[in-house]
């Protein structure tokens, strides 16, 4: 194994734990799915966007 490929895989291992580590971070603040979302990705069909459409 050359030092291309431990570089490669060095790589591919700290992007990979820094998508999960977003991913969590996301779901710890509450910024990801539906809980969190802008109501312009779902289309304001989710239980979330319709109680805020129920309040105004």
């Amino acid at each position: 194994m050359g030092a291309l490929d431990i570089v490669i895989i060095v790589i591919v291992c700290v992007v990979f734990a820094g998508a999960v580590g977003w991913l969590i971070y996301r779901k710890v603040k509450h910024k990801g799915g539906c809980c969190g979302c802008d109501c312009g990705s779902c289309g304001a069909n989710c239980p979330h966007c319709k109680d805020k459409e129920i309040k105004k």
